[in-house]
């Protein structure tokens, strides 16, 4: 028994449908945004690993025919070298934890945020990308996550160290997964999962995570604005193109200003400070 990494280049078509699939299959999954689409990697600790790539050559093929668009074939090669400072989903149950990168374990439900999604994948990024202090250094001492779903965003980042994060939520089913996902990654004492509203929260945060959709961001403008600190971010995500300039413009007035957009042919996310 190994650690295989296998390596498939995307298009948007494919990448949900692939990532889905994958999911019963492998003990890690990431994505990553490039110029010629998505490159979707799945790990599996195997001895066989050849079986998993054959049904997914199949599936492939398929989706492919249905969508009529074209696919890179998947690569597949034994994990030598681990990785260390990227997220890596597991899909929980799960028979083998990665002991490399940064594991996020998560059921799989109801609730939006297994990481197959593009704005969950450029969540994540930018997340990672202002913890590494790439739009200005800050510590990141309280985060919200408005809608959490299943709680991705905040395990990861209570993964990365922060220590006070409030993920609220009006879904009363997303409630109850977002809580056995925080359980499950052991960060119980890091986060707290609220069944309520983004509008009845209170205090102030230094970086608020709101992948929503757009016409919920417009409303809530006021509110997300007052919940964010001085020289803080917020994370506006759900966005479709090409309406997230008329979100994004919703936001600028309050005395945000823009530092980041990460998108594709579909959809946008946007990292905004508020000077």
């Amino acid at each position: 028994m190994q650690w295989y990494q296998i390596k498939i280049q995307l298009p948007l078509s494919l990448l949900e449908s692939t990532y889905n699939f994958l999911w019963d299959y492998v003990n890690g999954l990431r994505v990553e945004r490039t110029e010629n689409g998505f490159l979707l990697e799945s790990y599996v600790f195997s001895s066989f690993p050849d079986k998993l790539l054959n049904r997914l050559n199949n599936v492939l093929n398929m989706l492919a025919r249905s969508f009529q668009v074209d696919f890179s074939p998947p690569v597949i090669t034994p994990l030598n070298t681990f990785l260390k400072k990227v997220f890596i989903i597991v899909p929980f149950p799960t028979t083998c934890v990665p002991n490399f990168g940064i594991p996020i374990l998560v059921q799989r439900g109801r609730a939006f945020g297994t990481g197959n999604h593009p704005c969950t994948i450029y969540c994540l990024q930018a997340l990672k990308e202002i913890f590494d202090g790439k739009f200005g250094r800050r510590q990141l001492k309280r985060i919200l996550d408005a809608g959490t779903g299943t709680g991705i965003l905040a395990i990861a980042a209570a993964r990365l160290g922060v220590k006070n994060i409030i993920g609220v939520e009006i879904s009363p089913e997303a409630v109850k997964e977002a809580q056995e996902n925080v359980k499950l990654n052991k960060v119980t004492k890091e986060i707290t999962i609220l069944s309520s509203s983004v509008t009845e929260t209170k205090g102030q945060f230094d970086l608020i995570f709101a992948n929503l959709y757009g016409v919920l961001l417009k409303k809530i403008a006021p509110t997300m604005v007052r919940l964010l600190a001085p020289k803080g971010w917020i994370v506006l995500g759900g966005m479709i193109i090409p309406d997230d300039e008329l979100v994004i413009s919703t936001f600028t007035p309050y005395g945000l200003r823009e530092s980041v957009r990460y998108y594709d042919e579909q959809w946008s996310v946007a990292v905004l400070q508020k000077v």
